[in-house]
């Protein structure tokens, strides 16, 4: 009997130690990984993993420092196992998604996010991981959402404006953007059909998206060329501005000088107001256009109206409507527009109303070429109709 309790005791003693060591091995791994130790820690839970090599949370925060190595490779295969290890362990599909975030693989980062959301649906660090990773896919529509579900469950109201506004502010999704466009219209009337080039070079500086222009007119057999600057910048929390200074080089029929400013503050995850001036100056009249408008962003689709009063020589007015809706992405979407109102005819030096429609489509041939193109129809004073077509490509690189 005393032998009995000599062993039991021994073994109770083992086991202690074991414990405490075990604990005391786990708060060094951690304690190494929150300081930015990734080498000494992964020997930390080395260790542990040896003598209990389906231990989880050694597991977890092995792949987890995987993954601050960019070894992602390795980082995927240990996440995977913990959680076959231990289906219920949330800790690890945000650890998985997240290094699939990082390494790209945005489909598999998007399906391990959807299975924790369906095991935690009420957790905000899931729907904000699903913003980002909704973002670096371009899919802004499911990234609103995601925001707006992160703010019901209490999510960090910065982190979701962080992201609001690399949603809500024109950016590239590389540095560098070039492109070309050709348009022809067909002319009633027995006037001669109009023609239109365009081309255009961009750069993403991060706090400015900057573009330079140049296009080639001919119309009724008469040329005019036009050089602009287009900038979009960020103002205040949720404000941004675009300004376009485009300048005639002719003067035959373009305007001399064509200037606009506009300023858009977004409401919410869904909402965007903006107001603008324009002002149109020609050799032998000037236009000045402030504006309003607001846009909305339900589901996949973006809705805006815009009204202008025309000032010169008297009030006139321009409504216009455009109607955008997205398929995967902000690369792909088919779009309507309508302008009604009133627009000035160089030829005969007047003010006019016009009714115009432009139905426009934009898809991403690969990462880098997208193309898009615009079918158009106006017609002016009821007299004149105009029907176009234009093609153009961009290259992002």
């Amino acid at each position: 009997m005393k032998k009995i309790t000599l062993i039991i005791m021994s073994i109770i003693t083992i086991l202690s130690a074991t414990t405490v060591d075990y604990e005391a091995l786990h708060e060094k791994g951690r304690i190494l990984y929150q300081t930015g130790s990734p080498q000494e820690a992964l020997e930390v839970y080395q260790e542990i993993l040896n003598y209990f090599p389906d231990d989880v949370d050694a597991l977890l925060f092995r792949g987890r420092l995987f993954a601050r190595l960019e070894l992602y490779d390795l980082a995927e295969a240990e996440l995977i196992h913990t959680l076959e290890l231990a289906p219920d362990y949330l800790d690890a599909y945000y650890a998985l998604a997240s290094v699939y975030y990082w390494s790209g693989k945005l489909e598999d980062a998007a399906r391990i996010l959807t299975l924790w959301i369906e095991k935690d649906m009420e957790n905000p660090d899931a729907f904000i991981l699903s913003a980002r990773v909704a973002i670096a896919g371009r899919k802004y529509a499911a990234a609103r959402t995601f925001l707006e579900l992160a703010g019901y469950y209490h999510a960090d109201p910065d982190d979701i404006e962080r992201l609001l506004h690399l949603i809500n502010t024109p950016r590239l999704t590389t540095k560098w953007a070039a492109g070309i466009s050709y348009e022809y219209l067909i002319v009633d009337q027995a006037r001669p059909d109009w023609q239109q080039m365009q081309a255009f070079l961009t750069h993403d500086f991060n706090k400015i998206l900057v573009t330079a222009e140049f296009k080639s007119y001919l119309r009724n057999n008469s040329i005019d060329n036009t050089i602009a600057l287009d900038t979009y910048y960020k103002l205040w929390k949720k404000a941004y501005m675009n300004t376009r200074l485009q300048v005639g080089l002719n003067g035959t029929f373009m305007p001399v000088a064509d200037v606009t400013v506009e300023v858009f503050q977004a409401i919410g995850t869904r909402h965007e107001s903006a107001i603008g001036y324009r002002l149109m100056h020609y050799d032998s009249t000037a236009a000045h256009i402030p504006s309003v408008a607001w846009a909305i962003y339900p589901g996949k689709w973006y809705l805006r109206d815009k009204v202008s009063l025309i000032v010169n020589n008297g009030l006139n007015w321009q409504n216009q409507f455009t109607a955008r809706f997205y398929f995967n992405d902000v690369d792909t979407y088919i779009q309507l527009m309508n302008v009604v109102g009133t627009d000035f005819d160089v030829f005969n030096n007047e003010w006019m109303q016009s009714v115009a429609f432009a139905l426009s489509g934009s898809f991403a041939l690969n990462e880098n070429i997208l193309l898009s193109s615009v079918l158009s129809w106006t017609r002016d004073e009821f007299l004149m109709n105009r029907l176009g077509g234009s093609v153009g490509f961009t290259y992002r690189w």
